[in-house]
């Protein structure tokens, strides 16, 4: 089969058709440009796979017009096997080299295409062809009728590769609107730690853009409101994630930490830890909480009041939860008794952010009819539930005593064990302790001395006081 059109046959080196000494490729040369491949090394043998590899190599070493020779032998070679994966791996390779090849090419690629199931591709190709023969090209007729039969499947192939391209568009769009989620997430949660209480719900509100704007004329950034590399960067150098003061008077900040209650905290420790946090990194919220709490740990209120007013007049309920116990303590009154209203005041301002300890101490106050509340064990009950429901681990575990004693609820053993699990995930110590307790006295579950000597451990190693007692009297 001829590759070529006799007419379109002007596979000449670009560049160095005019130089004297070199000469055109075999299959160009006067007598016998119009027979082309049909007329060059008829009794070729066909090269074996390895070989292929080898010659390309070969041939890119060697003079133009030789690699031109070499690659249309390669081609003839293809042709007679009709080998069509080597026609089209082939082509692309002679369409590379300086040269202006046949039309024929694109004919005799279409059809290898087609053949191996690429209809869009074949399409391409045909039209090409066609366009730059016309009636002319040698193949003509059978592009024309390649191009009818191909017309249908190309057209489905087609809409196929741009579902697929609309598809990758909006996984694209997803990815990068993800990624832009999180980074704004990210910034909200350094913005809420450096003064501008922000929820970290990846929306960039208004309230966010404005928190944005203001910190970037802090530090002297460029101003556009937007999460940029430079005020990311600047975000993450200004707020430490990690700090002595964090491990020593750490307060809950998500629904499922339980912290240091204020009266465990070591405060001959804690309190230069956290002022030293502070001398560093003055304008972090939580540092100033945190230090506030462990001036209250060592009774000096007023310190206290003093290190913790900037927070609670921003708005954060951890400041707020924390003058409300000041308040409970009586570390405010004047006469060092407790003032339940005023806790009770402040607890509710906090609790109005959906604060798990702040909803856990107006349970608390409610079961102890305190503040001006009447004494309620099922109001108090609505309050444990809603922060149970938030995970926080102390109303997980006091839910799980209520259905255990029957305290404003049908006694149910097995609800109580369900509540006391949830705590214990979450590592709480008073809900594995509990669950020790209920294996060693059989309520709900069978009674297992082993099992109970493996929760008591789990809750002496998380700091319970009770547990090495029980230990101690069941070994």
């Amino acid at each position: 089969m001829n590759p070529t059109d006799a007419g379109a046959a002007r596979a000449v080196p670009r560049g160095n058709a005019a130089a004297p000494r070199m000469r055109a490729p075999s299959w160009r040369r006067p007598g016998i440009g119009k027979l082309l491949l049909p007329t060059l090394l008829i009794a070729c043998v066909a090269m074996p796979p390895s070989a292929r590899a080898e010659s390309t190599a070969i041939s890119e070493n060697l003079p133009l017009e030789v690699q031109v020779d070499l690659l249309m032998t390669e081609l003839r070679r293809l042709l007679e096997v009709d080998d069509n994966q080597g026609i089209i791996d082939l082509i692309p390779r002679i369409r590379a080299l300086d040269i202006d090849i046949p039309d024929s090419l694109y004919f005799l690629e279409a059809r290898a295409l087609y053949r191996t199931g690429q209809a869009l591709a074949a399409r391409d190709r045909l039209l090409v062809y066609l366009k730059n023969t016309g009636r002319e090209g040698r193949y003509y007729d059978q592009a024309s009728e390649l191009l009818l039969s191909v017309r249908e499947q190309a057209d489905r192939e087609e809409a196929r590769r741009r579902e697929g391209e609309r598809l990758a568009r909006e996984a694209l769009q997803r990815s990068e609107e993800k990624a832009r989620t999180l980074r704004i997430r990210e910034a909200q949660r350094y913005l809420d730690q450096l003064g501008f209480p922000l929820d970290e719900s990846g929306d960039f509100n208004k309230p966010t853009r404005e928190a944005l704007a203001v910190y970037q004329i802090r530090r002297d950034l460029a101003v556009n409101g937007d999460v940029t590399d430079e005020t990311l960067e600047r975000l993450k150098a200004d707020v430490p994630l990690e700090d002595n003061c964090d491990a020593l008077a750490r307060y809950p900040r998500v629904p499922t930490d339980y912290g240091l209650a204020i009266p465990t905290i070591a405060s001959q420790a804690a309190i230069p830890a956290c002022n030293d946090a502070l001398r560093k990194s003055p304008d972090v919220v939580r540092f100033q909480i945190q230090y506030a709490r462990a001036l209250v740990a060592a009774d000096r209120g007023e310190d206290a009041m003093n290190a913790v007013e900037n927070a609670a007049r921003l708005g954060y309920p951890a400041a707020e939860l924390t003058i409300g116990y000041m308040h409970e303590a009586g570390m405010l009154s004047g006469n060092g008794k407790p003032d339940f209203v005023n806790a009770l005041r402040w607890y509710r301002l906090a609790a109005a952010d959906d604060y798990p300890p702040a909803l856990f101490a107006i349970g608390r106050f409610t079961d102890e009819g305190r503040g001006g509340i009447k004494r309620s064990d099922t109001g108090a009950l609505e309050w444990y539930q809603q922060a149970g429901a938030l995970g926080y681990p102390p109303a997980l575990s006091v839910l799980g005593s209520r259905y255990r004693t029957g305290k404003g609820v049908k006694r149910d053993y097995q609800r109580a064990l369900e509540w006391y699990n949830q705590a214990a995930e979450l590592s709480y110590p008073a809900a594995l302790f509990a669950i020790g307790s209920m294996y060693e006295r059989g309520h709900g579950v069978k009674r297992n001395k082993n099992n109970a000597v493996a929760w008591y451990k789990k809750a002496q190693s998380e700091g319970h006081a009770e547990a090495a007692a029980r230990l101690q009297r069941l070994r």
